[in-house]
């Protein structure tokens, strides 16, 4: 009896311990109808590195719910490229720690695909990037998570604190190929979310 009730109270702390954990998310985007407000900017359409083509809702895969922002981009190779998507929305970070986006490439897809976050924050609309790309592995959903922590450097050229967490103005998701690899199709982008 006695390890019955043990075995019974150590499954009630861990059911209780998940649904804290799941109250301390908040997806901002997940893709279920629309693209909500992401679009490829104006200025990336303008620039010969920047080879996004085409965005929309798909439901091919999803890492979260039913569907995922699809982004079609053509990386040639041979010199530095990247693909962004933005969203431009005024946000107040302030009670949460974490930032992250899960990416996906298919898995015919070449090694050497990197993804980052990337912020505009305050009135002088300061561009701010994470410090480090991360590795996107084909076939399978990678999660690029950026601390938002007072004091974090997974921001490049930032103070991370308050100020910095409570005027956030556009949100955007960046693929990158360093010279290499080569690639044609698409990226998929889903349950982009704020961890406390």
């Amino acid at each position: 009896m006695k390890k019955l009730v043990l075995i019974l109270t150590a499954a009630f702390v861990v059911c209780l311990f998940s649904v804290s954990a799941q109250a301390e998310e908040k997806v901002l985007f997940g893709f279920e109808k629309d693209t909500q407000g992401f679009e490829i900017p104006e200025w990336a359409m303008e620039q010969e590195d920047y080879v996004g083509k085409t965005i929309e809702v798909s439901k091919d895969t999803a890492s979260e719910g039913k569907s995922s922002l699809k982004l079609v981009a053509a990386f040639p190779g041979k010199a530095w490229t990247a693909a962004l998507v933005e969203d431009f929305e005024y946000f107040d970070w302030t009670p949460y720690k974490e930032i992250s986006a899960d990416v996906y490439i298919p898995a015919t897809a070449p090694v050497g695909l990197k993804a980052k976050i990337v912020l505009t924050a305050g009135e002088n609309w300061k561009f701010i990037e994470m410090a480090k790309s991360i590795q996107l592995v084909p076939g399978q959903w990678v999660t690029i998570t950026g601390n938002l922590a007072p004091g974090s450097e997974d921001w490049k050229k930032t103070i991370v604190d308050d100020n910095f967490r409570k005027d956030i103005r556009k949100l955007a998701i960046r693929i990158e190929s360093n010279k290499k690899p080569e690639y044609s199709g698409p990226i998929y982008i889903d349950n982009v979310k704020l961890i406390k």
